[in-house]
């Protein structure tokens, strides 16, 4: 009887681009949460299926064959054309279920996500969704690696051709200190008093450092955080004063008890956030995303943000 080759597969292909792009069957295994052994079949299968060697696989070495470079390209083709497709069919209310994955930052998590949530789950009854969070490099790495399909982060990005951008808000900067500290006007004034800032390990964190540097401002670097409450209760505690975003104090509960907020006493600065995607990879989907984003922003944050942080005016708002 005639041995017919394993069938190609979508699924095939998705392990393939999964495993390039984790580097190692035991990490795409992990992210892909099945067993190594299933990698290595789905893999095997694609091979038998395109009659073609795509990785070279051991212990201690995987990479990619000529073949394997060749039809790398194609693959990720493939499964971007099947996600627009998807969205695509979503947004008619044609599609059968899917699941959409976003990658947040913790300002949206204490805010938005929940009437975000409601609002996505109404409009799009076929379409599961499941969040993460994380600092924004972590969702810029985890978009690149497919992990998932779409993140909220900061716009540092710039004009890489695979990613799609989708602007949501314009975030300045603002100083915050105890509520025991006097208004800083200046830098003998931030000299004088304890500097809490966030690690460089965060885009915020590097932000504010090159601005800092830019006014030449050097603050001795003694205490600093990775999450916004951390960095608050610090603040107060020590009767210091720190760097921050509206949004990061406006999305902190206990921050109005604990700070003050008021303008830095530096040039203004702001950040960009803005929702990504892998370009053309969920059609038009993205765009109404991040509209959805940009209406509970505006509905939830920006009246609280007028109301407590007067002294922006304007600055702080959404981005279309």
């Amino acid at each position: 009887m005639h041995k017919t080759d394993p069938a190609f597969t979508f699924r095939a292909v998705q392990v393939f681009v999964a495993t390039v792009d984790a580097g190692s069957v035991t990490r795409a295994a992990h992210q892909l949460a099945i067993s190594p052994s299933s990698v290595s079949q789905q893999l095997s299968n694609l091979e038998a299926a395109l009659g073609a060697k795509l990785v070279i696989r051991s212990a201690r070495t995987f990479r990619l064959t000529e073949a394997g470079a060749l039809f790398l390209n194609r693959a990720k083709e493939l499964l971007d054309g099947v996600g627009a497709a998807k969205a695509e069919l979503a947004l008619a209310d044609q599609s059968p279920s899917m699941t959409l994955r976003i990658a947040t930052i913790e300002e949206l998590d204490a805010t938005v996500t929940a009437p975000l949530l409601h609002h996505l789950t109404t409009t799009y009854p076929n379409i599961a969704f499941s969040f993460s969070s994380g600092a924004s490099h972590e969702n810029y790495d985890a978009l690149a690696s497919r992990a998932v399909d779409l993140m909220l982060a900061v716009d540092t990005i710039g004009d890489a051709e695979w990613v799609e951008m989708h602007p949501v808000l314009l975030d300045p900067f603002i100083l915050v200190r105890g509520s025991r500290v006097a208004r800083i006007e200046g830098q003998n004034d931030m000299l004088a008093k304890p500097f809490i800032r966030y690690t460089s390990a965060l885009q915020i964190g590097r932000h504010i450092e090159a601005q800092l540097r830019r006014t030449g401002l050097r603050p001795p670097k003694r205490i600093e955080f990775s999450s916004n409450r951390a960095l608050f209760e610090t603040v107060a505690a020590l009767d210091g004063w720190a760097i921050t975003t509206a949004f990061a104090y406006l999305s902190t509960p206990l921050a109005p008890g604990l700070i003050e907020p008021q303008a830095v006493p530096l040039p203004g600065f702001s950040r960009r956030l803005a929702l990504h995607a892998r370009a053309d990879a969920l059609g038009d989907l993205p765009q109404h995303i991040a509209s959805g984003i940009r209406d509970c922003l505006k509905s939830l944050v920006l009246p609280d943000a007028n109301e407590r942080l007067p002294f922006l005016g304007e600055a702080f708002g959404m981005l279309d």
